[in-house]
């Protein structure tokens, strides 16, 4: 009996296990069809809300075209900032570079001439010793800053100073420079200048160079150097020998002769003026040209047209904002279109130039007179828009018309005896010819005295250049300012002198000059210049 089950007993649990087991099973059919409801409805509603634009726009063309244009300026402005940047950055790396090279050749030089001693100290020979002299010409006072080379290149530009600007504008540089060339002078054994020349014409198996005068001055003078050895290095590197042919020491121009035998690439000045009319709308972006000798190598910055005076005496002087070395001095400036607008001179913060209308006078001069003649009317003048802003503020009040003309800054003899223009004055015309520059007033200028010398030329073929016997009227418009009104009035300043060649100056920085002697004879020789 113990061991004979209740069937009805044994089947209680069974269901109970049954029950268990196929509990998990109907929850998860539950969970299943949960899920699968839920993302059928959510892909129902993805669906249905697909077939409507939330944010319906009703864009024209126009509004599209104009979206399309904004975007593209501004990623352009995007990218010409990154230049910038990058351009900068390359600028900065070069600076440093120099300064380094600078510093490396000054402590390797201080450092070999310290050697130098240690052993003369050590070695026992006193009479070698006393035999090694230094000489310092034009020694600086202490604080003056460190010592530069002279002529130092790493100050010229940069090898990526024109990767901003278009491949045209290199082109019109590249075909530029091999018109260029390198010129050093020298008397005797000792070296004079060195500077950068533009061939401007070849004719008769004769180039024609026009350069700076500083090439063949005097150091302490307005004279030329008595038959300076004139060095002229190509493109190519070839050296010739050049003659001086013509020198004007006002303008600082001078034009050497090279004679060669094959033909040699020019390239002429251009004889617009409206370059320099800052009245008018037109790109300023130009770039300067200037050649080194040993090892011949080309030089190129850029920069902008400023309309600003240079400090330097010549009223016809004007500016543009590239930096150049010494060696840049005589070099040509070039707008982007291609043409010769200039001939470089050098100061420390920007760089003057002669502008290429008046270096054509001043060759043509040479041609027919073998001089430049301008006349001594006496009146100092700079351009109206160089004056300073109390005084244009004056002018203004008085209710000038003009914005173009030049201002007078100094009245000197004859003119003060002569006629009554007065500091302050403004004149417009000369002769009836209006000019908008001092630049253009002394083009005007050298075209009426051309004028005047070669009628009297045909009249009187012996009479010497020299002489003073011609006279030139010139009549001048004048607005004049009193008691806060203007008056325009013409005044006539008759000029019986012609200005001397050496009327304005032209600075250079005094070199550092250090030489070394041997028993007395000379072994070496240095030129430093201080820092900025």
């Amino acid at each position: 009996m113990a061991d004979t089950e209740d069937p009805e007993s044994s089947s209680v649990p069974q269901l109970l296990l049954n029950a268990v087991d196929a509990s998990p099973q109907r929850g998860e059919m539950q969970v299943e069809s949960t899920v699968e409801s839920s993302s059928g409805y959510l892909r129902g509603q993805v669906a249905n809300s697909s077939r409507y634009n939330l944010r319906h726009r009703d864009v024209d063309s126009e509004t599209q075209l104009r979206r399309k244009q904004q975007k593209m300026e501004r990623e352009k402005c995007i990218e010409m900032k990154r230049l910038r940047k990058e351009e900068k950055r390359r600028e900065d790396e070069e600076r440093v570079k120099w300064a380094l090279r600078s510093r490396a050749l000054l402590d390797a030089r201080s450092k070999a001439w310290k050697e130098e001693q240690r052993k003369l100290d050590f070695g026992g020979n006193k009479r070698e010793k006393e035999t090694l002299t230094w000489e310092i010409i034009n020694k600086p006072p202490k604080g003056s800053g460190e010592w530069l080379p002279y002529e130092s290149d790493d100050e010229f530009g940069t090898e990526f100073e024109l990767k901003h600007t278009s491949w045209e504008v290199e082109k019109f540089t590249l075909e530029l420079a091999r018109c260029m060339v390198g010129l050093e002078s020298f008397t005797g054994d000792t070296k004079i200048f060195s500077c950068s020349g533009t061939i401007v014409e070849y004719v008769d198996d004769t180039g024609y160079v026009v350069t700076s005068a500083s090439l063949v001055r005097c150091p302490d003078k307005d004279e030329q150097v008595d038959k300076p050895k004139i060095n002229v290095w190509l493109a190519s590197g070839q050296k010739l020998e050049g003659f001086v042919s013509n020198v004007d020491f006002y303008y600082n121009i001078c034009v050497i002769k090279v004679p060669c035998t094959f033909h040699l690439p020019s390239k002429s000045f251009s004889p617009n003026t409206w370059s320099f009319n800052f009245y008018e709308n037109h790109t300023r972006d130009v770039v300067v040209l200037g050649r080194s000798c040993e090892p011949c190598s080309l030089k190129v910055a850029s920069g902008k047209l400023i309309p600003r005076r240079s400090k330097f005496d010549c009223e016809e002087l004007l500016v543009s904002s590239c930096k150049i070395s010494k060696r840049g001095v005589g070099g040509p400036l070039m707008d982007f279109d291609g043409n010769v607008i200039g001939m470089n001179f050098y100061d420390k913060k920007e760089t003057p130039f002669l502008p290429s209308f008046i270096v054509l006078k001043c060759l043509q001069h040479f041609d027919i007179f073998g001089k430049v003649i301008r006349p001594l009317h006496g009146l100092r003048v700079k351009t109206l828009y160089e004056a300073n802003l109390s005084l244009l503020e004056e002018k203004v009040q008085s209710g000038i018309p003009e914005r173009c003309g030049v201002i007078v800054v100094k009245v000197q003899e004859p003119s003060a005896e002569l006629s009554t223009i007065k500091v302050g004055d403004i004149i417009t015309h000369v002769d009836g010819v209006p000019f908008s520059n001092a630049a253009e007033l002394g083009g005007i200028l050298l075209d009426m005295c051309g004028k005047l010398w070669l009628d009297r030329q045909k009249l009187h073929p012996s009479d010497d250049f020299n002489q003073t016997a011609a006279v030139m009227s010139l009549k001048f418009r004048v607005r004049t300012y009193g008691g806060g009104k203007s008056e325009v009035t013409t005044q006539k300043i008759d000029v019986n002198k012609f200005t001397p060649s050496g009327l304005n100056r032209w600075p250079l920085p005094m070199p550092i000059i250090v030489r070394q002697y041997a028993n007395g004879k000379l072994v070496d020789e240095e030129w430093y210049t201080t820092g900025v």
